[in-house]
């Protein structure tokens, strides 16, 4: 398997979007109405599309903070925010995927973010990607279930798996910052495309989707 190095992630070529093709429902709950079907349904859509839009956001913000990292020659941290900046970027490729088969459109969106000291971008790195695993994806997947929507389910867990990663990571290369030990940092990440988790080490297999690593072709 290729290992691209300084300021280059290794993308593992694969079918991100299999999954959408996956039954789109299981069978509906006997403890829900029609009205909570039709209102749970609804919540289901609006939660994707919340959740798509904090995705383009915080790829835009990473590729912001990339441009900003090797500028200022933070280049361990770039590399990082690269990785992270396309996992966000498939993950909500994957929650437009799901809006679009149910025939709504995705919404426009216009990102705004604030670029700040290394520090502080980590640090609100590190809140936004707790924010949205510990709360945000967390309630939408309970709205998923209710309404027995299998894909939505599917993609947002593996968008909350990742952000739970990603805030590991940010953490780690905070504490490298604050214990001047940057060069410790990783200089290579690779990112499997079905779940699009994260490592710094070539793993045996996807801890998410138990892919094995030989299973996947890489360019």
């Amino acid at each position: 398997m290729k290992k691209l190095h300084l300021l280059t992630v290794l993308i593992i070529t694969s079918t991100f979007l299999v999954f959408i093709s996956w039954n789109n429902a299981k069978p509906k709950s006997h403890f829900l109405s029609n009205i909570e079907e039709i209102k749970t349904g609804k919540n289901t859509i609006e939660n994707m599309q919340t959740a798509y839009k904090g995705e383009i956001i915080a790829t835009a913000k990473y590729v912001a903070f990339v441009r900003k990292d090797e500028q200022e020659g933070f280049n361990s941290i770039a590399i990082l925010q690269k990785a992270v900046s396309f996992a966000e970027s498939t993950n909500g490729q994957n929650h437009h995927a799901v809006i679009a088969n149910a025939s709504v459109k995705g919404p426009i969106i216009k990102p705004e973010y604030q670029l700040k000291t290394l520090k502080e971008n980590l640090l609100k790195d590190i809140n936004g990607e707790a924010y949205e695993a510990d709360k945000m994806n967390s309630a939408f997947l309970k709205t998923a279930e209710a309404a027995s929507t299998q894909t939505t389910f599917l993609s947002l867990s593996y968008a909350m798996k990742t952000e739970v990663n990603h805030k590991a990571f940010f953490e780690h290369a905070l504490a490298a910052i604050n214990s001047n030990s940057l060069k410790s940092l990783p200089t290579t990440y690779f990112v499997y495309p079905f779940c699009f988790n994260i490592y710094s080490q070539e793993p045996i297999h996807c801890d998410f989707s138990l892919t094995q690593a030989n299973k996947f072709s890489n360019n």
